[in-house]
Formats: C-alpha cells, structure tokens, sequence
C-alpha cells in the first residue's frame, strides 16, 4: 500500500515513516525543505509545499492513505509568527484535503494537537469534543482548531478521515529539536538555569505512532481520539534528566507570578536576539493547565495503551547521546572553592549585606544610597561568581559565569597553564587555570577553575591532543 506522509521531516513524522517501513509499506515521504531525518530511509522523497495545492495533488497521485503532519508549531503569538501558523495550520490543511479529494485518497489521518481542545471553560477531564476556536487561549491552539474544521468540512464533502489529538511528545529521531529536544539539550549542557513549577502530558512518540497506525486502520470517519501518556511534572522530568545525564539539575524553580511577568517581554528579546524561543506566554499556559486527559475513546476503539512517558525521555536522551549532540558521560564542572578564600569573601559579603539592611532602615537619602549600594554589590558579585559552570560538549568549552557566556570550539585552544591572576572571575580561587585559543585568527585568553580539575584536563586532552595543556 503507498502512504504518503507530510511533514515526514519532522520529529512524529520520521518515526512514522520509520514504523510504516518497517511494516511493509510503500512510503512517500512529503517535505518541504529539511531532509536530514530521511536520509537513508528505503523512502520516495518529494518535495512540496502545503501551500501549493498543486504540489500536493500531484504528490497524491496514486496514494491510499495520507497521513496530515505538516504544521507550523510556534511559542510565538504576535508578529510574522501569526500570519505562518494561520498559513500552515488553516490553508495547508484546507489544500490537503482538497488535494486528497482529488486525488480520491482512500483515508486521511489528520494530526492535530492537544492545544486545539483546552477551552478555559472545559472540564476536567479533557476528552475530543470539538470546542470553539475563538475561546482558546493560544493563537497556536485556535489555529489547530480552525485547521480541524477544515478536515470536517472535508468529510461533509465525502472524505473519509480521522482526527488525531497528542498531547507533548518525546522520544528519539528529534533532529531539529523539538521544544522538549531543545530542552533536553540545554539541561545536558547546564544552559538550563531555572525549573519551573507544573508540567505536561507527555507521550512516548513511539506509543504515538502505534496510536496513529491504529486511526488509520480502526478509527471511525469523521471521529477524533486523544493519544496521551501521563502528567508528569518538570520537577519528574529533571529528576530523570539528571538520572541520565549526571548534569546536575538547578536549584531555583521560578514561581508562576515571576514566569507571567517575564513572559510579557521575552518575545521582544526573541525577535532582537533572533534566538530559538524557548519560553513565551504559551510556556506559561501550558505549564499551568494542570486538566487530565481523557484516553478512555482511543483505549475502547484503537486498543491504545502507551508506556510511561519517561521512558520516552530515556529514548531520546539515549539518541541525542549515540547521535553526539550530548556528551555520553557528564563533563559539566564546577568552579574551585579554596576555603582560605571562601571563609573571608563570605564573612566579608555577609556583612556588607547586613550594613546595607541597617542603612535602609535609617532615614537619610545618603544612607539609604549607601544601603542599596551595599546590598547591590554582594549580590552582584554572587551572580557573577556562584553559578560558575564549565561545560566539554560536542568539540566545545561552554563557560558560563553570571549573565556572561563563552563557548570556544576546542580545536581552536593553543595552549592551558597554570595561573595565579588574583582578578577576573571566578572569585572563589586563585589557583586557576588560563586558556590561549585563537578567535579570528587572533589569540584570546580566558580564566577558568574547573573542579574537579583532572577529569576536566584530561577531556580536554582527549578533544584536542594537539594543544599544549598543563594543569
């Protein structure tokens, strides 16, 4: 039988095209641009574009059943960002069911999304009645939900199809990465500085494609079923992250009312820095949700029946890891404390913050300047020297120290010795160590003090066997 997938480039959608191989199948694999994921897949690859119906009609020449994947996925809910999800997630769905109607496709599996359901006012638990677009608090979610009404009015119209709805999932082949990929990533490679409280449904991509080859061969037309795993919460999720990594989780976990506030400015910061989002108003409101999923429609009428969804996170830290975009054994690393050091820095940062509390509560303005000053610049210098971290990942040396990050290919290090240099964080030790590399045919220095310092050398030695390292 020939399948045609879109969006096969993605994350659900390789493993899908994987699972459908390995049944037997005959695939065609539909992509618009990205086809790293496919490489070496006993595959047909065509490119297409879901906003050009007559790619698709000719990509469906043919094709039984058309699994429906292509979307755009955005934390983002403003901007440029508004007009692509509306393009993707509403048009290209309303030009796949056209070209499938066309084309007579025996049977379109439509993967829609969780988000597309979580009315404010819908009860607990969630189950698949559809609910109205315009109420959902995500622009991400109503886009989705205009996008299912788009395949229904394609079954009024004679198609057969189902709708699928995952909740957040994980699991191994996350090229691009996915949001939780990313994160993955940044926990590994001690860039995540912060938990937060709440956490999601998640779902083993492997228990999500078993569900969606059910809808295909079970579902009913015109019917939607939620595929879910089980709540589990970001402190759950460092603690296996941690398990597997051995990078140590953060310490801090930001409270609702701070990530809310902060929210509110870093799609700005997003759009300046043109960085990856990774937290926005959606973050936020998908943390919070805190509803159950019902699964009980897709456990009767597909026999779905997934794993704990922490195996999943297992499976794609073990792929991130056979794949070398994470290190398979820790190489985070503290910063030295010398206690001869430690003892007066502390006492001395003590009291300045104690001094800068008794300033604020005389009156004056000359004391109360005094008492900020006081209490401003202990804590600065905290910032700047306590969350010291030293990361060898992927042929590079991450140093982050306060809001200051570095990340130095480690090829390009000429030389490590010893350094007694009593400025410069960290603060915590002189005995430290200085880095030569070459920056732009230029030759840079940099301070560090990893702990503990022999594992940390010798994986030095082990990345760049060239450089001349002493320690």
């Amino acid at each position: 039988m020939l399948i045609a997938v879109t969006g096969a480039s993605g994350h659900v959608g390789n493993n899908l095209v994987r699972a459908l191989v390995e049944a037997g199948h005959q695939v065609r694999a539909l992509a618009h641009l990205d086809r790293e994921p496919l490489a070496g897949l006993p595959v047909e690859i065509v490119q297409i574009d879901v906003l050009d119906l007559a790619s698709l009609e000719r990509a469906f020449q043919g094709v039984e059943v058309v699994f429906h994947l292509a979307a755009h996925i955005s934390l983002m809910e403003s901007g440029p960002e508004a007009l692509k999800l509306s393009a993707a997630n509403v048009q290209g769905t309303k030009n796949t069911v056209a070209a499938a109607l066309s084309c007579q496709v025996r049977r379109l599996v439509h993967v829609s999304s969780i988000e597309a359901l979580l009315h404010p006012d819908k009860p607990s638990p969630i189950d698949e009645t559809p609910v109205d677009p315009q109420g959902l608090p995500t622009l991400y979610g109503r886009s989705k939900a205009l996008g299912n009404q788009e395949i229904l009015a394609g079954i009024a119209r004679g198609l057969d199809a189902v709708i699928v709805y995952p909740t957040a999932v994980v699991g191994p082949y996350d090229f691009k990465p996915s949001m939780f990929g990313q994160m993955f990533l940044d926990f590994g490679q001690g860039r995540l500085p912060a938990l937060t409280p709440g956490g999601f449904d998640l779902v083993d991509v492997r228990d999500l494609i078993q569900g969606l080859l059910s809808a295909m061969q079970r579902g009913r037309s015109g019917e939607g079923y939620l595929l879910s795993g089980r709540y589990v919460s970001v402190a759950e999720i460092a603690s296996v992250l941690e398990q597997a990594t051995g990078a140590r989780r953060p310490w801090l976990v930001v409270p609702f009312w701070l990530m809310l506030l902060a929210a509110t400015f870093t799609p700005l910061f997003y759009r300046l820095s043109q960085k990856r989002p990774r937290f926005t108003r959606m973050t936020v409101h998908m943390l919070g949700d805190g509803r159950t999923i019902s699964r009980e429609k897709a456990l009767h009428e597909l026999g779905y029946s997934p794993r704990d969804p922490t195996e999943g996170i297992r499976a794609a830290l073990l792929w991130l890891q056979e794949t070398g975009r994470l290190p398979r054994e820790p190489s985070i690393y503290g910063s030295k404390v010398d206690r001869m050091i430690a003892f007066p820095l502390a006492a001395a940062t003590l009291v300045s913050l104690l001094g800068g509390i008794q300033f604020l509560t005389e009156s004056g303005a000359p004391r109360l300047g005094l008492g900020a000053l006081a209490i401003a610049l202990p804590l600065l210098f905290l910032w700047l020297t306590i969350p010291t971290r030293y990361l060898l990942c992927a042929g590079e040396l991450h140093v982050r120290a306060g809001p200051f990050r570095w990340r130095i290919p480690t090829d390009s290090i000429v030389e490590v010795t010893r350094s007694r240099n009593p400025f410069s964080a960290p603060a915590w030790s002189f005995d430290r160590l200085k880095i030569t590399y070459l920056c732009f045919g230029k030759k840079s220095t940099l301070l560090i003090s990893p702990h503990p310092r022999e594992p940390f050398l010798s994986r030095l030695r082990e990345q760049n066997p060239s450089a001349r390292i002493e320690g």
